[in-house]
């Protein structure tokens, strides 16, 4: 009788303990980051541009249902590209577009508080490519 109470009560348990699995995915990847179609495009890749400048953007969820807790909720792809350009800009590099760009969704962990440890679980976008500027072209 003992038992037959026993083995649920464990299972329920360590259904429980068990998170949900993280995330780790590519959303796209692409030559120039851009959502329309440019033709005849050229760009300069000079000494003021950069390779693999990085941007991200995150919204915590809940650690065992991941449930949406706080954070900006849509256009996070168009949000982590703006802050991969803005990144690269603040750090004194030229340009406006990037190209060979690289786009994923990952689960990033954050432990917070001081004396009682809470471990916080976010899900991100991260964008990186080259930051490059349009050609100019001379008449």
């Amino acid at each position: 009788m003992k038992l037959s109470l026993i083995l649920p009560s464990l299972m329920v348990l360590s259904g429980c303990a068990s998170l949900p699995p993280d995330t780790n995915e590519r959303l796209g990847q692409f030559t120039a980051a851009s959502s329309y179609n440019i033709r005849n495009l050229e760009y300069e890749k000079s000494e003021g541009t950069a390779s693999h400048v990085e941007g991200k953007v995150c919204y915590k969820v809940n650690l065992y249902t991941l449930a949406y807790m706080e954070g900006p909720k849509d256009n996070l792809l168009q949000r982590a590209m703006d802050n991969a350009i803005r990144n690269g800009q603040d750090n004194g590099l030229e340009g406006d577009l990037l190209v060979n760009a690289r786009i994923e969704r990952k689960t990033e962990y954050k432990i917070t508080g001081d004396f009682f440890k809470v471990k916080e679980r976010y899900e991100c976008v991260f964008v990186n490519g080259d930051l490059v500027k349009i050609a100019s072209k001379g008449n």
